[in-house]
């Protein structure tokens, strides 16, 4: 079996005054192997620029199976 990388996508929540529970930002099409340093250093900026504290981030990997 041979499987196939289709997509990467990523889910950062953020907390803020406005947000206690948080605030989900979705970003579609990352590469294929996006590192957890990549994803943490994004988030930090996220958090600098929106005023926001980083929270966690839920990265989903698509992929086809199939021989």
């Amino acid at each position: 079996m041979k499987k196939n990388w289709l997509k990467t996508t990523a889910t950062y929540t953020m907390v803020g005054e406005e947000h206690l529970k948080g605030r989900k930002v979705n970003y579609l099409n990352l590469i294929e192997n996006v590192s957890d340093e990549q994803l943490a250093k994004f988030g930090a900026i996220l958090a600098e620029v929106s005023g926001e504290a980083f929270d966690k981030v839920v990265v989903t990997n698509a992929a086809v199976v199939a021989e």
